[in-house]
């Protein structure tokens, strides 16, 4: 079942103070290519590192994103995740840049990546250059990328029966063209001009569990700890949970899952603080509706927490972990269960955590 929940008010305005630019990596990159001007957007030829492949650039709002050797066919690029696709063009033209195979296997150790044909590494057996890769992804037959553990295996077959994998550490940090700081504003830049909103999505399994005040909830899957789980709670005679005034924290984080009535969504807006490595990026307001949304659209899985009472006001917590790319954000409410009783808008207090390293999750909770 899914429901689309209509916006209930305008979305944030981009920060002005917050001005993207060209990653820092992808800047490098360009000012290393041995070639006096490189297209700002489009295909271009470099003799000097390949007479072979075929490079781009990708540029939005006069701005390049990405540079990449063109390795792979449109079709391939629709059909796979583009991080790991844009990934493996942009590493490729940085293994380029590096003149031997020692140099090239010094930067694949660097970055954790171990690029695999037939059985061997490269710089060992019979593959001893780049170019034998090359030849493999010039006659695909297949291609599978494994993930959602720690490291992704791009694998890919020719019509020879020729083997290629390409391993990559699932990390943020490396997939990404943009350092932790560039990646935070464009988040926010983001949020501004998003209009993906929340669509509720209730449990399939009728398979219920007790909890200690004695409520039912489906899920059982944990984040980390114990206490942060993915549970959706029902009431004793198996009905979803809306109780504000008795169970606050269990009902709010029912929304957070996407449980609730849709009605219960609508009218909440989030007064942001946000707790970024850029210091620089102002609080704002967005309807949680658009907030969640977006985090859904882009693959999020949530986990909620409760995360006790100070006075009158309930304190809850949800993090978002993306599977594919092993990165967390992490967002607080507090509020009182009158705020719920869905008669008024509401302005709740929150705060963002983002692409915060997973095993701080613990402290917050302190937990061992």
């Amino acid at each position: 079942m899914a429901v689309v929940l209509l916006a209930a008010s305008l979305p944030l305005h981009a920060q002005e103070s917050l001005e993207i630019k060209t990653p820092e990596r992808i800047a490098r990159m360009l000012e290393s290519m041995p070639m006096s001007v490189v297209p700002q957007s489009g295909q271009f030829r470099c003799p000097e590192l390949s007479s072979t492949v075929m490079f781009y650039t990708q540029s939005d709002n006069g701005i390049t994103e990405q540079l990449g050797a063109l390795l792979f066919s449109d079709g391939i690029r629709k059909s796979y995740d583009p991080v790991i696709i844009s990934f493996v063009e942009r590493l490729w033209v940085e293994l380029l840049l590096r003149k031997t195979t020692s140099s090239q296997n010094s930067l694949l150790k660097e970055y954790g990546v171990r690029i695999v044909l037939g059985g061997y590494p490269l710089g060992s057996g019979s593959f001893n250059s780049l170019d034998k890769a090359l030849n493999v992804i010039n006659a695909l037959s297949s291609v599978q990328i494994t993930t959602g553990g720690n490291e992704i295996d791009m694998f890919m077959r020719d019509t020879t029966d020729a083997t290629l994998h390409i391993y990559i550490p699932a990390s943020r940090d490396l997939l990404f063209q943009f350092d932790k700081k560039e990646h935070e504003e464009r988040l926010i830049n983001e949020l501004a001009s998003n209009r993906s909103t929340y669509r509720q999505s209730l449990p399939e399994s009728n398979s219920f569990s007790r909890t200690d005040n004695g409520l039912l909830a489906i899920g059982g899957d944990c984040y980390m700890i114990d206490s942060l789980r993915n549970d959706v709670f029902y009431t004793s005679d198996r009905k979803l949970l809306w109780d504000p005034a008795q169970y606050p924290e269990e009902s709010m984080r029912n929304i957070l899952m996407g449980a609730a009535a849709p009605g219960h969504l609508l009218g909440i807006t989030l007064n942001v603080t946000p707790h970024t490595y850029n210091r620089e990026i102002k609080k704002f307001k967005i309807p949680m509706n658009l907030l969640l949304g977006y985090l859904q659209q882009q693959g999020f899985r949530f986990y909620t927490g409760d995360m006790g009472r100070d006075g009158d006001r309930c304190q809850c917590l949800l993090a978002m972990f993306h599977p594919v790319y092993n990165y967390l954000h992490i967002l607080s409410l507090s509020f009182t269960p009158e705020q719920l009783n869905g008669n008024s808008e509401v302005t709740l207090k929150a705060d963002l955590s983002t692409f915060i390293p997973q095993h701080n999750i613990k402290n917050l909770f302190q937990e061992k």
